[in-house]
C-alpha cells in the first residue's frame, strides 16, 4: 500500500518536472467499530463485532481509504482517485478513475480519456449517486456552447459493461455501447441525464443486458420564496428493452429538503420497480447542530413491497437510527444506534440491533479552492518497504 502511494506521488512529480504546476490533494479515511445483534423468528440471537463503518465506507469491510489528486497546467489536467476497502497487504488497491482532460476553444470543448470519473451527467445524491461512464475506460467529449451558457452535451465511447471471451470487437459493437449525455443549468432549474445504448456483447450470464438511463432534475425557484427549501429527483434505470426477463429495474427518488441555520430536515421518497417487485420507501431525516462541535441526527425508514412475489405483511422493512456526532475540525466521530425489522416470511421477522462507532477524517490541500505551486526539486518523500 505504501509503495502504491509513493508511486502515485512520483508520477505526479515527474509529470511536472522542470516547471510550475497546480497540484491539489483531497481524501478521506473512514473506519469504526461495529457491533450487531440479530435474531430471526424463534431462532437464537447472534452477536457479531468487527471493524467497520456502515454509513458509507465499504461495509462490511473494515473501512475505506481514499486519495484524490489533480495535476493541472492551464487548460490541461490529470485526475486520479486511489482507494481501498480491504486494508490488507495481499489485496491491491483500486484506481477508481485515472484520466487526462483538456479544455479547448474558450472552454467550449472538453476532451477526457482514460478510466473516467467526475461524470457531468451523474445523478448526484442522496439515495442514488450513480453515473454511466465513471470508472470505465473510455473517451468522453463534452460540448459547452458559448451561445447557451449552462448547456453541456456530449458522448462517451467505451467498451461493453461485460463481455464473453469470444465477443466480437467491431466498429458496430464499439459504437453500440455509446453513452449520450446532456445537462443544463438555469437560474430556475437544473436537469441532467445520460443514456447508454446496448450492444450484443454484454448479453451473458451476468445479465448485464439492455440499455441504461440515469437522470436528475432540480428546481431552484422555491428558495426565493422560502429560503432553505429545495426539491429534486433522481433515478437509475437498468436493462431497458432487454430481451431476458428479470433484467429490467427502475429506481426513482424524490427529495424535499429544508435547511435553515442549525436545522436540516429531509423527506426522501423512493420507488423501486423490478422483477415481480414494487417497493415504496419513505425516509425522513432530521439533523440539528447544537453547537459547532455537537450534532444530533435521526433517520427513520419504512419500506413496503406490493409486487407479485411480495410477502404479505404490514411493512417490508422498518428501521430507525439515532446518531450523535462530535466534530473535531477535519475529523468527526459518530455514535449510531440502529434498529431494523424485516419480514423474511409471512410469519417470520428478522430483527437487528446495531451500534456503530464511526471515525472519519477528511482533508483537502490546499484548503478551499486555492491551489499551491511547487517545483519538483523542493519535494522529498520517504517511504518504507
Amino acid at each position: 500500500m505504501k509503495k502504491t502511494m509513493i508511486l502515485l506521488l512520483a508520477v505526479v512529480i515527474i509529470a511536472g518536472a522542470g516547471f510550475a504546476q497546480e497540484l491539489t490533494f483531497s481524501g478521506e479515511v473512514k473506519s469504526g467499530v461495529y457491533w450487531e445483534n440479530m435474531k430471526e423468528g424463534d431462532g437464537e440471537s447472534k452477536d457479531t463485532a468487527q471493524l467497520g463503518n456502515n454509513d458509507d465506507a465499504g461495509y462490511p469491510g473494515p473501512g475505506r481509504i481514499r486519495l484524490n489528486a489533480e495535476l493541472k497546467k492551464a487548460a490541461i489536467g490529470f485526475k486520479v482517485r486511489w482507494e481501498t476497502s480491504a486494508f490488507q497487504n495481499n489485496i491491491a488497491p483500486n484506481w477508481s478513475y485515472a484520466y487526462a482532460y483538456g479544455n479547448f476553444i474558450n472552454d467550449q470543448i472538453k476532451l477526457s480519456a482514460g478510466k473516467l470519473g467526475d461524470s457531468p451527467w451523474a445523478t448526484g445524491g442522496y439515495e442514488i449517486n450513480s453515473s454511466l461512464d465513471d470508472g470505465k475506460a473510455g473517451l468522453r467529449t463534452e460540448v459547452k456552447p458559448g451561445f447557451l451558457p449552462g448547456l453541456n452535451l456530449g458522448f462517451v465511447l467505451n467498451e461493453a459493461d461485460a463481455t464473453l471471451g469470444q465477443a466480437d470487437k467491431t466498429v458496430e459493437t464499439l459504437l453500440g455501447e455509446t453513452i449520450i449525455g446532456v445537462s443544463y443549468v438555469h437560474e430556475f432549474f437544473e436537469v441532467r441525464f445520460a443514456y447508454r445504448f446496448d450492444s450484443k456483447n454484454d448479453m451473458n450470464l451476468l445479465k448485464d443486458e439492455g440499455s441504461k438511463f440515469v437522470y436528475r432534475v432540480e428546481e431552484k425557484i422555491l428558495n426565493n420564496f422560502v429560503p432553505g427549501l429545495s426539491v429534486w429527483a433522481n433515478g437509475k434505470y437498468d436493462g431497458l428493452a432487454a430481451e431476458e426477463e428479470g433484467v429490467t429495474r427502475m429506481v426513482n427518488w424524490v427529495y424535499l429538503q429544508y435547511a435553515s441555520g442549525s436545522l436540516d430536515t429531509q423527506l426522501r421518497m423512493g420507488f423501486d420497480l423490478g422483477y415481480k417487485k414494487s417497493v415504496f420507501t419513505i425516509k425522513p431525516v432530521v439533523s440539528y447542530n447544537i453547537t459547532d462541535i455537537l450534532t444530533l441526527r435521526l433517520t427513520f425508514q419504512y419500506d413496503k413491497d406490493t409486487g407479485e412475489i411480495a410477502i404479505p405483511s404490514p411493512y417490508t422493512t422498518l428501521a430507525v437510527e439515532p446518531l450523535v456526532r462530535i466534530n473535531f475540525g477535519p475529523m468527526y466521530v459518530d455514535f449510531a444506534y440502529g434498529y431494523n425489522s424485516a419480514y423474511t416470511a409471512e410469519d417470520r421477522v428478522k430483527t437487528t440491533h446495531y451500534a456503530n462507532l464511526r471515525f472519519v477524517y477528511t482533508f483537502q490541500y490546499p484548503a478551499g479552492t486555492k491551489t499551491f505551486r511547487y517545483h519538483w526539486k523542493v519535494l522529498t518523500f520517504r517511504g518504507g518497504k
